[in-house]
């Protein structure tokens, strides 16, 4: 693609000139690639945050496209909770900017407990990410993600 720059410029363009179909199941992982580059983070939680305040409503006919198996719904709980499962056959979860203020989910091996600490709506951006009271990064093996620490998202404006 000709190196980092220009690949994730192009992958903007996509978003830019209104070519990413959040219906088209291939695409929806679009913008979680961004937080494959270190410092491009912010792209991705400013383009989920994008499609679900554009593309997701609590109504009849508040998901983009056919809900195949439940895809869409999918994808939408996960970007909401603030982790997806952004590879088939990788075992691990980008992170992203959670919506709600707090989470459990119940797993076998233990709940996990996810909290955002946000100083006012406005604030869709990650500051920083914790898990078990450590830093972490963007991206969480789900081996870990099941153990039933608690992770924290602390947000602000861009």
């Amino acid at each position: 693609m000709g190196g980092k720059r220009r690949f994730i410029n192009s992958l903007q363009a996509v978003f830019d000139s209104c070519h990413y179909d959040p219906a088209n199941e291939p695409d929806i992982a679009y913008p979680y690639i961004f937080s494959r580059f270190k410092g491009e983070e912010w792209r991705t939680q400013k383009e989920v945050r994008k499609i679900l305040d554009t593309h997701y409503r609590n109504s009849p006919n508040g998901l983009p496209g056919n809900d195949d198996t439940g895809t869409m719904s999918a994808w939408a709980v996960f970007s909401m909770m603030g982790l997806y499962p952004d590879c088939p056959g990788e075992p691990y979860y980008t992170f992203t900017a959670p919506v709600f203020d707090r989470i459990t989910v119940s797993t076998p091996g233990g709940d996990i407990r996810i909290r955002c600490e946000r100083p006012d709506d406005d604030a869709i951006y990650i500051e920083s990410i914790s898990v078990g009271n450590k830093p972490c990064g963007y991206r969480i093996d789900h081996k870990r993600l099941t153990r039933g620490e608690e992770i924290v998202f602390r947000l602000k404006k861009r």
